[in-house]
């Protein structure tokens, strides 16, 4: 009982100094974030304003074109698809959203951050947008919101997933390689704690980890993507969000067979490839390794030795390559 007092006390302690010597954070600063805001849309879930951005807003002949779906990575937002969006817009109708807690859409204090509420509120925008077909890219924990659109497929959803391409993420949780602090962060009362306590600069440089040596973000860079992340950010959001990392673990047969199994439909099977940076400490090499292990027919186009965790960053012309030669190869 002690113990958890003192804890407790701590915390505060951490959140009234954090809150006396944080400066109040305005992504808007930046002209990229503020243009990308400028484009996009909002759309309400439960009550809550979630962003997105529709490639309506600038292309005239979007409602046209097949549909792009748009998953993005944690701790990220939609705004990493912006060095490939212009070649995607050009063949696409892109959706991509910011996920409840993410970016530009609400951060609730009290709200159930699984993968299933984010399936819920994708598949919610999809319908108001009338979209009930589309092609899905992904990218790390955008992959395990797309496995379990992939299951759905499978519980027999009305809406058709045309395609699926991963980019890195945690597939299978047993060749998932977080790093220590992730693993804390996802922990009860200690990932709260870490968040007040640890300052942004030190989660910048997490978050540069996970890049190739040769494609490591500036600092502005960096800065923009912890003020998406902390922007409006209740005191215990970073240890809600990484609750996902359990979840791989609880549904790792549902997701993971869900691969195999779409792949296999009588009726309009899913064609996936996979693209991955190898050098990824987290989901490279090893996780293209276990995917040629338990999936069928592996579809899998590594990029150059020194590409990380983020292939829409690090190496948009090549990772666009493989994206559009896989849509020539199942168009045909």
């Amino acid at each position: 009982m002690d113990t958890i007092f003192i804890i407790i006390i701590i915390l505060i302690f951490g959140i009234i100094i954090k809150k006396l010597f944080t400066q109040t954070i305005n992504p808007y600063r930046f002209s990229k974030i503020l243009i990308w805001a400028q484009q996009g849309k909002y759309f309400n879930f439960l009550g809550y304003p979630i962003f997105y951005y529709d490639s309506s807003v600038r292309d005239a002949s979007a409602m046209s074109k097949p549909t792009l779906l748009l998953l993005h990575g944690y701790p990220t937002s939609s705004i990493d698809w912006l060095y490939m969006r212009d070649e995607l817009e050009q063949r696409f109708h892109i959706i991509a959203p910011d996920y409840i807690g993410y970016g530009l859409s609400a951060k609730p204090i009290s709200f159930p951050y699984t993968i299933s509420s984010q399936v819920n509120m994708i598949e919610q925008l999809m319908n108001s947008l009338n979209l009930n077909q589309f092609h899905i890219m992904a990218h790390d924990v955008g992959d395990t919101i797309a496995q379990e659109f992939l299951a759905r497929q499978i519980d027999d959803r009305q809406y058709i997933i045309q395609s699926i391409v991963f980019l890195n993420g945690g597939l299978f949780p047993e060749a998932h390689r977080p790093f220590f602090m992730m693993k804390m962060l996802k922990t009860p009362i200690i990932g709260v704690i870490i968040q007040y306590i640890v300052s942004r600069s030190l989660f910048s440089l997490t978050i540069n980890r996970v890049f190739g040596p040769s494609t490591k973000r500036t600092k502005q860079e960096l800065d923009e993507i912890t003020d998406l992340l902390f922007y409006n950010a209740p005191y215990n959001l970073i240890q809600q969000l990484q609750c996902y990392i359990n979840e791989r673990i609880i549904c790792r047969d549902r997701w993971v067979n869900a691969i195999n199994k779409v792949q296999k439909l009588e009726k309009n099977p899913i064609p996936i490839r996979m693209i991955n940076g190898p050098f990824d400490p987290i989901s490279g090499k090893h996780m293209v390794d276990r995917y040629r292990e338990i999936i069928i027919n592996p579809d899998i186009c590594l990029l150059d030795t020194n590409i990380g965790h983020y292939p829409n960053l690090e190496d948009p012309e090549n990772t666009l390559k493989h994206f559009f030669d896989f849509h020539n190869s199942i168009s045909t």
